[in-house]
């Protein structure tokens, strides 16, 4: 394989759909909430994404079996709506890579005729926070307007989105896509089903559509206590190491 190529499974004929992608990053926000789609919407899978520019390992699957690494495109309909959702295994290694990749994407999206995408993903704070996520958005001007007028704070000025999640959006634009990024806050490190939901509201709320989150919450409250149990062992260490600090203090001089 020299490119990335995608093989399609069928070709489903859809109205307008609109384009959600979740890849793994930050906290897996992006993969979980789109992960969680799938399920709750029954999506029926169209296409696979197979690239050389994802990392150099296969997938061994629970029969033993091998699969190569891909990323997968589904396809669903609610509520009158037709819905695309990108998920997948990896992103690329490379800056080459996520750049083909994103362009193999848009390409097939254009195609399908889609004029929006929404890209959903991890906001790193490198603290833990038991209260609720909050979620922000970055993007297309037009649709933000409408998130500021949903009382979703808009990022401004910030760092870089790196990977799929931004180059989706912006490469987007040159092909006259509107495209917004929600990011739900997550210290980066543990796996946050939290932030998976809070960003899962946000976009419901945008399409208007309605979907069960009930799994999902079940998930974010077993990840809140995971949340609260780290908080409190470092908090106790930092303890001791003051603790140690003071006593040194003591015994100098």
């Amino acid at each position: 394989m020299k490119k990335t190529a995608v093989k399609f499974l069928q070709k489903p004929k859809l109205d307008k759909p609109v384009l959600i992608g979740g890849l793994p990053g930050m906290g897996y926000v992006g993969k979980l909430a789109a992960e969680h789609l799938l399920g709750v919407l029954r999506a029926k899978k169209f296409a696979e994404v197979l690239s050389p520019h994802f990392p150099h390992h296969v997938v061994v699957e629970a029969c033993g079996t091998l699969r190569p690494l891909r990323n997968e495109l589904y396809w669903a309909r609610l509520d009158g709506k037709d819905i695309i959702i990108l998920v997948g295994d990896v992103q690329p290694v490379s800056s080459e890579g996520h750049y083909e990749l994103a362009e193999c994407i848009l390409g097939l999206a254009e195609k399908m005729g889609v004029k929006q995408i929404f890209t959903l993903g991890g906001y790193a704070t490198g603290k833990y926070s038991e209260t609720r996520p909050q979620v922000i958005g970055v993007g297309d001007s037009k649709l933000l307007r409408g998130i500021k007028a949903r009382g979703i704070p808009v990022e401004r000025g910030s760092g870089p989105i790196i990977g799929t999640a931004g180059l989706l959006l912006g490469l987007g634009q040159l092909r006259g896509i509107q495209g917004v990024c929600f990011l739900g806050e997550t210290h980066g490190i543990v796996v946050d089903h939290r932030a998976a939901q809070a960003v899962l509201e946000v976009l419901a709320d945008t399409l208007g559509i309605k979907f069960n989150m009930t799994n999902l919450e079940q998930r974010a409250k077993m990840t809140k206590e995971i949340i609260s149990k780290i908080r409190r062992e470092v908090e106790l260490r930092e303890r001791k190491k003051k603790q140690r600090e003071e006593e040194e203090s003591w015994y100098i001089g």
